[in-house]
């Protein structure tokens, strides 16, 4: 099942797991998320869908105080680099230092006249 929240595509796999899905370009090898309909390293537009790694390591972090009312506050967001080379910028959930395994989930990042907001996180993966 492949579903859309905030604009990035995602699937649930057999074992209720979030998996993102990203590009890589077809004549390059160039993978990044979200997947984008041009290749940034080499401009071809041959990008197939791929599953991105569904953990990496904290690459940095902030926590925002002061956002839009629909958003969860304190809010924390950061990047997070995968093992395929691809750095994805996300929400993050829970208590955090560079450098953490975190891994990709669900979570609920706001809220507004539809109901909650949800969209994917990483938070520190289990040890």
């Amino acid at each position: 099942m492949v579903t859309r929240l905030c604009g990035h595509a995602m699937e649930i796999d057999a074992g209720g797991r979030t998996v993102l899905i990203g590009g890589a370009c077809r004549d390059c090898g160039n993978r990044a998320f979200p997947r984008a309909e041009v290749c940034c390293a080499c401009m071809s537009e041959d990008i197939a869908a791929e599953p991105m790694p569904r953990s990496g390591t904290l690459y940095a972090f902030s926590t925002v105080h002061v956002a839009s009312k629909k958003w969860k506050k304190p809010m924390r967001v950061g990047y997070v680099d995968l093992p395929n080379g691809v750095r994805v910028f996300s929400h993050l959930e829970g208590e955090l230092a560079i450098g953490d395994l975190m891994e990709a989930g669900l979570g609920i990042v706001g809220e507004d006249e539809n109901g909650p907001i949800e969209s994917f996180v990483f938070r520190k993966a289990a040890k």
